[in-house]
């Protein structure tokens, strides 16, 4: 009685009974938080139902605080922005899978048809002075049909439906087709990508640092989900693995044990010679008993790819494979890579040019979080390349270097020796032609005539006019 008397006195006075107010601290802390989160995504929503947003705004406001948030979540806001089941021939983001896999398929955000088509091969952005060349649009890419599923395959063994060795790359039915792929940090990700990969091409992406590849890749494997776009796959959600940069182990662990529980989760019913065959393949059979605390980096990037294998996917995503290998070991990775083509479809990102140009038969290159090109290898080097020819000259150059800077097909002559020059040219044709009939009209002798070799770091400051700007190639 005594204490009902003191709380009855304390509320008539107006004061709170102690310790009560720290107690009610959380749960405001709570109810402003709650407010906050509504109204900013009623600010970034596109759209709400029932009211219009300022409505709803006031709502959140105004009406008895949490009551009127919570009747914006559960009347007003429109759940059809939610990820859920695709429904009517639309998916939504795919969560990641065991092992890193993607899903078959996923739709995210509005449908293509409200944005502009994306350019071809042209870059919008590409300074003055390095203009590519015009050329036909890219090839939109097709939609995966839904029907096609490829079986598990083991290591090495052709999977019973793949197409011909000698069928190129670019004819064959696309294994990852992406439509305005698009994830943005705020000025900064991928945008509006139109990507397709070729059933067992060896795709590199290449680009400066800070360009999207890695981004694309974990949107390709699940890893993060698109703001937009959509992302359409051929094949099953466990017939994908992804070996990234820089793989971690315990490093209690043996590498056969790595790869072991590898196994279990992504291939339980695989028995253990494909443990085996991974470590194998990955160039760790001798090591198979070792520790992982042990390792280099290189061998830790080794057993990365022989749990991506162990599971027999049809599509390997590698993030930089080759970065932290010797010459040796790149040798022998890019060997084992190559040695993947038609039997298994592999996307792989590298700084290092010359491996792409190895072993790569289809290309994409990424700035900024724009794709300005993709196709084969040798046609981005023949169309943003003009050809040039290194000749040699018995005598002094300098007359048949006056000759050839009057012709009409010669963009360039320049000395490159005491008896040399360098030509350059706007086809091969003319060239071929020209250049002996100038040095013939000089009364010279010409000693030899040798193409220049193009290569794709060539082609790649060509079409992004990184060389205009001061850029250099990541080392």
């Amino acid at each position: 009685m005594p204490n009902d008397l003191l709380a009855a006195g304390a509320v008539a006075s107006g004061k709170l009974p102690p310790g009560l107010l720290p107690a009610l601290v959380p749960l405001l802390v709570l109810v402003v938080a709650l407010d906050v989160y509504c109204l900013i995504d009623l600010a970034r929503a596109k759209s709400v139902r029932n009211a219009p947003k300022w409505v709803w705004a006031l709502v959140i406001l105004f009406v008895s605080a949490p009551i009127g948030a919570l009747v914006y979540l559960f009347v007003g806001r429109d759940r059809s922005r939610e990820p859920g089941p695709a429904r009517d021939g639309e998916g939504a983001g795919r969560e990641p899978g065991a092992g890193g896999a993607a899903g078959a398929r996923g739709t995210v955000g509005p449908p293509r048809e409200d944005r502009p088509a994306p350019p071809g091969r042209q870059a919008p952005d590409l300074p003055r002075g390095h203009q590519p060349p015009d050329a036909p649009p890219r090839r939109q890419p097709p939609d995966a049909p839904r029907s096609h599923q490829l079986p598990d395959a083991p290591l090495g063994r052709q999977p019973p439906d793949a197409p011909p060795g000698g069928r190129p790359p670019g004819d064959r039915p696309p294994v990852v087709a992406t439509s305005g792929l698009t994830r943005d940090y705020g000025g900064a990700g991928l945008f509006d990508v139109d990507l397709t990969v070729p059933q067992g091409a060896i795709y590199g992406l290449v680009g400066p640092n800070g360009a999207g590849k890695t981004t694309l890749l974990s949107l390709l494997s699940g890893m993060r989900r698109p703001d937009r776009g959509t992302i359409a796959m051929s094949i099953r959600r466990n017939q994908v693995a992804v070996c990234p940069d820089v793989p971690e182990f315990d490093g209690w662990l043996t590498a056969a044990e790595v790869v072991d529980l590898a196994r279990s989760l992504v291939a339980p019913a695989a028995g253990a010679p494909r443990v085996a065959a991974a470590l194998e393949t990955a160039g760790l059979a001798n090591s198979a008993g070792r520790r992982v605390a042990g390792f280099s980096r290189g061998m830790v990037q080794r057993l990365g790819l022989a749990c991506a294998l162990v599971g027999g996917p049809e599509l390997l995503i590698l993030d930089e494979p080759t970065s932290a290998l010797d010459p040796a070991g790149r040798a022998e990775m890019l060997s084992l890579v190559a040695a993947m083509r038609g039997r298994r479809t592999v996307i792989f990102s590298s700084h290092i040019l010359a491996d792409v140009q190895r072993i790569a038969d289809q290309v994409g290159i990424l700035r900024d979080g724009r794709l300005l090109y993709q196709g084969p290898t040798r046609e981005l080097i023949d169309t943003y390349l003009e050809p040039s020819w290194l000749v040699r000259i018995a005598g002094d150059p300098r007359p048949v270097a006056a000759a050839l800077a009057g012709e009409p097909w010669v963009t360039r002559v320049e000395l490159a020796g005491a008896d040399s020059l360098r030509v350059d040219a706007t086809g091969i044709e003319a060239g071929e032609r020209g250049i002996p009939a100038v040095i013939a009209g000089c009364d010279a002798r010409q000693v030899s005539c040798e193409p220049v070799a193009a290569d794709l770091e060539s082609a790649f400051l060509a079409l992004t006019g990184a060389s205009s700007r001061g850029a250099t190639w990541p080392a």
